[in-house]
């Protein structure tokens, strides 16, 4: 391994990347340009955006591949399968080969062409195929791979039902902790990430929990106005409960729409109750023939995602921010709405499992209530019981989350202990084999 000062060149592999509004894109960009920002030669091998509804936007058609430089970072966006339905195990597979395949073409090319080598490979994202050509990236290049783990995948799949538990979800299993074990640094988002990890035998001291970054300027409390309600068509005097957000299977967003079909049927006071469902995803348009087939126009409501300069907006039209997930979903995943929800100041209300990773942030920060997820009627009695509480009690749960936010997701400090953990591994790895046995 070359010497180094304190700038290095490193190579970025994510399947998702601006301007896609959703999962870890917003994430992987603010750490890429947040890196260029500080002196460092980033280079982005990406896809073209898809998400969230699972089709190629139409600006980008008609490319196989593209380089141009955004916010200081050369962006390379290669093609790739995209999946018809999202939950065929098979389709998902495909889509994360087929961008191995022109990735590493890609790589190649630019190994040829420019005869460069990157000081480091750094792997973001849920897709672990990705994670193994960043692997195959550094042996390559003599380079150390990091991972930056957003998901638990395998276990993901058969939480959703992707895949069946059994001997094919242990095969992804192995395939995937095969891709992130020999890494140089493994950030992770959660405790649950760093034990499933250490199990398989990678080394606690190469391990970092950093949460996802939170812009906490832009996604913050304000205070309530007529006009955001207005902006939406939602009803100035509703008690109004927000998901913002992904519409995927593991948000189990069908539940939501039979507690808004309970509480029209069996409601007599007066105040009225609109949900509201903003975002997009492959569960959207079911969802929406879903309302229809009830006439659930009048209360339940579906908005496109938001600008994100008045996301702050739209969370100050809410009483209460609603995060849902299926029951089977536990420690694969961390809820980046749930950031965003407590970074607004807002109390929330979460249908999740109480073993999830949602639940224990929740729980730390006490900022909300927790009610059985896949139940109708759970949250129907826990909006319910929010709708009698007194506005005091809302806001104190929302101050109490902003605090945790704030101590928790602050985009500067997550930023800066990413560049931090890669220089001190870096280090290492330059005083000598003995403080790493990389492959």
């Amino acid at each position: 391994m070359r010497a180094l000062n304190s700038a290095f060149s490193v190579w970025i592999l994510t399947l998702n990347y601006t301007p896609e509004p959703t999962g870890f894109a917003p994430h992987a960009t603010v750490l890429a340009e947040y890196l260029a920002t500080r002196g460092h030669d980033v280079t982005v091998i990406t896809g073209f955006p898809f998400a969230p509804r699972w089709k190629r936007w139409a600006e980008y058609r008609g490319h196989f591949c593209s380089e141009s430089v955004q916010g200081g970072v050369l962006l390379k966006r290669v093609t790739h399968f995209i999946p018809r339905r999202p939950g065929a195990a098979w389709q998902r597979l495909l889509m994360e080969c087929s961008f191995c395949a022109v990735a590493a073409t890609s790589v190649l090319f630019e190994l040829l062409k420019r005869r460069t080598r990157p000081d480091a490979v750094l792997y973001i994202g849920a897709q672990p195929a990705i994670a193994m050509l960043a692997r195959g990236i550094a042996k390559l290049c003599g380079a150390p791979y990091f991972v930056n783990v957003n998901d638990l995948a395998a276990q993901a799949a058969a939480d959703v039902g992707i895949v069946r538990a059994g001997c094919v979800q242990r095969a992804l299993e192995r395939f995937e902790f095969a891709a992130y074990l020999p890494a140089a640094g493994a950030s992770v988002l959660c405790r649950s990430f760093a034990e499933a990890l250490i199990a398989r035998g990678y080394p606690t001291e190469r391990i970092r929990l950093i949460r996802s970054p939170i812009d906490l300027d832009q996604i913050r409390p304000l205070p309530f106005r007529p006009e955001y309600r207005q902006r939406l068509g939602i009803p100035a005097d509703a008690f109004v409960v927000l998901f913002a957000g992904s519409m995927g299977l593991k948000q189990g967003l069908t539940h939501v729409v039979e507690a808004a079909l309970r509480l029209r049927t069996c409601r007599s006071d007066s105040r009225p109750i609109a949900w509201v469902l903003v975002g997009d995803g492959e569960t959207r348009v079911g969802l929406g023939r879903l309302v229809k087939q009830h006439d659930l126009g009048d209360t339940v409501r579906l908005l496109a995602f938001q600008p994100e300069e008045s996301l702050a907006q739209v969370f100050a039209a809410a009483d209460v921010l609603l995060l849902n997930q299926l029951s089977t979903v536990k420690d694969t995943v961390v809820p980046s709405k749930l950031l965003t929800y407590m970074a607004a100041g807002r109390p929330v209300l979460a249908a999740v499992s109480p073993s999830s990773q949602g639940a224990e942030i929740l729980r730390e920060a006490d900022g909300g209530m927790l009610v059985a997820p896949e139940d109708p009627v759970a949250l129907v009695r826990g909006v319910e019981a929010l709708m009698r509480a007194e506005s005091d009690r809302l806001a104190a749960m929302g101050q109490r989350n902003r605090a945790y936010a704030e101590k928790h997701f602050d985009q500067r400090k997550i930023l800066a202990a990413h560049e931090s953990f890669i220089l001190e591994r870096l280090a290492d790895l330059r005083r000598g084999p003995a403080s790493h046995a990389a492959a």
